[in-house]
């Protein structure tokens, strides 16, 4: 490896999302000489600027007043803390949601858009989301731009431009500079193929998740799990990984206008019309294993509580039954399940909870005008609960490592809360900015000896193996079969010995060209690294909690696995440890 490029900062934020881009903001802000490095550009890069087709987009939960005079931090925390089923961190949780209203507003006030009130144009439009007990999350716009949150990104790498910050674009960092526990910068490779090392103070991960371990996601292709994979290399902890949030995403419908709607409004409204959930036989396939105490309005009803899947209520039959369909074969042409509204009532839409965005407005125009009313369904990824562990300022265990985002666990558990992930980003984005700027201030730059690195790059043989495009295919296929809603412990073992085998032998034999080749394999090698400590993490947790569920364990075991799982390398080895993440925000911190 010959470093073409050295590069001095103070603080090196990696990622190019809300997260990161706050963080960035933060630090530079602190007076910290700040470089962000992108996969992408900024503003094209990361789960953030996901597409949304439509008018609105995702939310931000906020106790801020918009909810009522039931609301408040304190319930909101508590809301929080019940989804998380003992998962969540109870010091993170409650800085979120005490820290959430101050960030919306100061985002509002560089010009952040959300959705109006349309009784009162001066205030913001709030309603339900996932999990939440009180009408606090905020909608935001969607545009062509910044996708699904709109203007956020824009309005803060305006900011940003204010302040001592180098963005560099269309470098993938393929691993971190650590030394005797501390990290002192990281290694990338440029579009050219040149290898580029930073070398700096302090730095923040905010790479995203890892959805592109399965076949279909809410995230675009450079969400490769790689912040987790690097942390874990590095020395960090990872935790709570098995808790994967699925979504129930359209894949075909003769109405492209009713597709594009029910693609960002499939999991409020609709659900509450009482469709039929039909197999290629026109079999209702929800009917035929709901338990006899269950009826299908209640499922149905139980869905508008929370768009992700969950096993805690009686909305899990419903992603059930799409899954066990598609195992069977029982599927259309497509791949998928129909959902058939054609003998709805529109006129009788009931919506005990409005949500974030008005979709009762929107699903009385869209299939009170349409005439097919049929669309193909299937599971979508899309957010991992769990992550790289962090205090409440986003250090890691390695000295001058820092996370933030979807990269971490702590803020959030067995399922999260609708428009949680966002606001947390920038709640911990501002922290972490403003930690890992006075620690580089602090102290002096660390021995850069990079011979880790170079070691891992050796590994990649440039043999005549299989491709990454044909490992990655395998993976998602696994995890499609095996990890998707339903688990149970045949499934698990089958795609924990087949991971060995690509880890450690397919993956590192794969042939690559000199430029972007290698990087889609280090990529894949991290994906692969994090789909292993999720099935792990699944296998090991015979209950089912949360967004993790097991066919084998369908119950909730509060004796035995009231726990979380953490994961850490002792000697080149994963190693585990159960252990209970604080439920009292004042207590001390033991994770271990």
């Amino acid at each position: 490896m010959k470093i073409e490029h050295n590069i001095s900062t103070d603080v090196l934020v990696i990622g190019g999302g809300v997260a990161a881009t706050r963080a960035a903001l933060s630090s530079a802000q602190s007076g910290a000489k700040t470089t962000i490095v992108l996969k992408k550009e900024l503003g094209k890069s990361g789960s953030t600027n996901w597409p949304r087709k439509g008018k609105y987009g995702s939310a931000w939960q906020a106790a801020d007043g918009c909810g009522g005079d039931l609301d408040s931090p304190e319930v909101h925390y508590k809301d929080i803390m019940n989804a998380a089923l003992g998962m969540a961190d109870a010091k993170l949780a409650k800085i979120l949601s005490e820290e959430s209203p101050d960030r919306l507003i100061e985002l509002a006030d560089w010009g952040f858009e959300l959705v109006k009130d349309s009784n009162d144009k001066n205030s913001h439009h709030a309603g339900y989301s996932c999990f939440a007990s009180q009408p606090r999350a905020h909608g935001m716009l969607a545009n062509s731009k910044g996708g699904h949150t709109g203007n956020l990104i824009e309005v803060m790498s305006n900011k940003l431009m204010n302040y001592d910050c180098d963005i560099h674009e269309n470098i993938t960092i393929i691993d971190l500079i650590v030394n005797d526990n501390r990290c002192a910068g990281a290694i990338g490779i440029n579009k050219d193929g040149e290898f580029i090392k930073y070398k700096c103070g302090a730095v923040i991960i905010g790479t995203g998740g890892a959805a592109q371990i399965f076949p279909l996601s809410t995230t675009p292709g450079d969400i490769t799990g790689d912040g987790y994979a690097m942390a874990f290399r590095a020395g960090s902890q990872l935790t709570n990984l098995e808790f994967m949030q699925y979504m129930v995403k359209t894949i075909y419908s003769r109405s492209k206008e009713l597709q594009n709607i029910l693609d960002s409004q499939v999991g409020g409204t609709f659900w509450t019309l009482n469709p039929k959930l039909v197999d290629k036989n026109g079999k209702n396939i929800l009917k035929e294993i709901l338990p006899k105490n269950i009826s299908e309005s209640d499922s149905l009803e139980m869905r508008t509580h929370h768009y992700p899947f969950s096993s805690r209520d009686s909305s899990r039959w419903i992603d059930i039954a799409i899954q066990r369909c598609i195992r069977s074969g029982d599927c259309s042409e497509k791949g998928g399940v129909t959902i058939d509204f054609s003998e709805v009532d529109v006129s009788n839409i009931k919506q005990s909870r409005p949500q974030h965005s008005p979709s009762k407005a929107v699903a009385i125009t869209s299939l009170g005008n349409e005439s097919v009313k049929q669309i193909e369904v299937t599971h979508s990824a899309h957010a991992v609960n769990g992550g790289i562990v962090v205090d409440e300022w986003g250090s890691t265990e390695v000295d001058g490592l820092f996370a933030v985002g979807e990269t971490i666990a702590g803020p959030h558990g067995a399922d999260r809360l609708g428009g949680g992930m966002i606001s947390q980003s920038c709640v911990y984005g501002k922290r972490a900015g403003e930690k890992a700027a006075i620690y580089s201030s602090e102290i002096n730059l660390a021995n850069d000896n990079h011979e880790k690195v170079e070691n891992r790059l050796e590994k990649f043989n440039n043999l005549n193996g299989p491709s990454y495009y044909n490992i990655r295919k395998e993976l998602k296929a696994m995890a499609k079969d095996y990890l998707i809603v339903e688990r149970n412990e045949s499934g698990l073992d089958l795609m924990d010995n087949r991971l060995d085998e690509l880890i450690n032998q397919e993956i590192t034999n794969a042939p690559f060209s000199e430029k972007d080749g290698l990087i889609k394999n280090l990529e894949t090698e991290n994906l692969l690294t994090v789909a292993w400590l999720m099935v792990k993490s699944a296998k090991m947790r015979k209950e089912s909690r949360g967004s993790h569920c097991r066919l084998d364990y369908q119950d909730l075991d509060n004796q035995s696995w009231n726990k979380s799982i953490f994961w850490s390398l002792e000697n080149e080895k994963p190693k585990y440890k159960l252990s209970k993440y604080r439920q009292d925000p004042n207590s001390i911190q033991q994770i271990t």
